[in-house]
């Protein structure tokens, strides 16, 4: 068994034990270039594919804002602002817990606004797993039934966050992203308050 499928049978099998009655809405934060979404699309997979699963990406609750507002913005600002996780809390968590499905918005990134004309939907059953940097925060920490933290080498995070080629400027956006998400990474101490703790891929 590869690591990848250990990693992904020992997620799964903390699911199974923090369902409740066939529904569990699980987060799975870390770094950028973690392996978050590696483990939501493996996870998917195994806990039954699109019929039984689905993923929430984190990417599409970037927050709006003037690109000269944003190079402003220092590494706890950038915490506090990056990431719309009012949009996530409102559109998506809420209305699950509440035993209803979820439709949300998504922040479309070539034009940095909201779509207009789409709506992603959230089925109320089997497994709704929410992936992404800032996803587990302690405003929303409790809306789950799980919480898990990927954790990786950072030099290894960095190499992937370069690789992908992601220039969303102004300045240097993959030093100010780090920063912010170090600052997050430390203020609110995820490895110690997540629920599962696991190496990324």
């Amino acid at each position: 068994m590869t690591t990848q499928q250990s990693q992904t049978e020992q997620v799964a099998s903390a699911i199974a034990e923090h369902a409740h009655d066939g529904f569990a809405l699980v987060a799975i934060d870390g770094p950028g270039g973690a392996g978050k979404s590696t483990l939501a699309t493996t996870l998917g997979e195994a806990l039954g594919g699109a019929e039984r699963t689905t993923i929430v990406r984190g990417d599409d609750f970037y927050r709006p804002m003037a690109p000269e507002e944003r190079l402003l913005l220092s590494p706890e600002e950038g915490y506090h602002q990056y990431f719309d996780w009012q949009r996530l809390r409102d559109q998506v968590l809420i209305p699950l817990l509440a035993g209803q499905a979820a439709d949300y918005q998504r922040y479309d990134w070539p034009t940095t606004a909201l779509t207009t004309d789409e709506l992603h939907h959230v089925p109320r059953s089997g497994t709704v797993i929410v992936e992404g940097v800032f996803t587990a925060r302690p405003e929303l920490a409790n809306y789950y039934d799980l919480t898990v933290c990927v954790e990786t080498p950072r030099d290894t995070c960095l190499h992937r966050q370069h690789a992908r080629g992601h220039d969303h400027g102004p300045g240097n956006w993959i030093e100010r992203w780090r920063a912010a998400e170090e600052h997050y990474l430390a203020a609110t101490r995820l490895s110690a308050r997540a629920d599962l703790t696991v190496k990324g891929f």
